[in-house]
């Protein structure tokens, strides 16, 4: 029961952080939305820095999962696993008018200089998904489908800073543009 309300809690600061960010964000915001009391908040978490470090364990988990439906699915070669994902993202962002973006690369920016404990959760999370890429990465490259020049690791580290780049300016531009343009350069020169 404790870990359902969590989660709850969670999901919704989630939420609430992609659209606002996480210091626009109050607890009590978080607590109404979820039907909590206020003074509950201390028994889920020691505090706001708690609560975001959860929070970004949370999202790293289920952004992992996500990645890893697409990155594994052994029906596609290893190649086109990588581009359905990104076409699909790009579908989910251009559905919500360019919002949100991705919680790690918000958090990366807001509050990598903030707390050494928040920056230490968002890596962990960025190295979840090196993890999935690189094992995809690496399957193609076995397979001869990814090109060989690069390591696994960096140009899985590669993939996911320019994937993050592309994401930002899309917000900023309100357009696809950017992601279809790195979509476009991933699939015939990169990989």
């Amino acid at each position: 029961m404790r870990k359902d309300t969590v989660n709850n809690i969670l999901a919704i600061g989630a939420d609430l952080v992609l659209k606002k960010g996480y210091n626009n964000v109050g607890i009590q915001e978080v607590l109404d939305a979820a039907s909590i009391p206020k003074g509950s908040f201390y028994y889920y978490f020691k505090s706001k820095e708690d609560f975001g470090s959860q929070l970004i364990r949370y999202y790293s988990k289920n952004s992992s999962s996500n990645l890893d439906s697409y990155l594994k699915n052994i029906d596609l070669d290893p190649k086109k696993r990588i581009l359905v994902f990104f076409e699909n993202m790009r579908a989910y962002f251009a559905h919500n008018d360019f919002k949100e973006g991705c919680l790690l690369a918000n958090c990366s920016l807001e509050l990598s200089d903030q707390s050494e404990k928040l920056r230490t959760c968002i890596d962990l999370g960025w190295e979840l998904w090196d993890k999935s890429f690189e094992a995809c990465i690496a399957e193609g490259q076995e397979q001869g489908v990814i090109k060989k020049d690069k390591t696994p690791e960096s140009l899985a580290s590669f993939v996911i800073s320019g994937w993050e780049g592309a994401v930002l300016r899309m917000k900023s531009s309100k357009s696809s543009k950017p992601i279809d343009v790195y979509i476009e350069f991933l699939d015939e020169i990169i990989l």
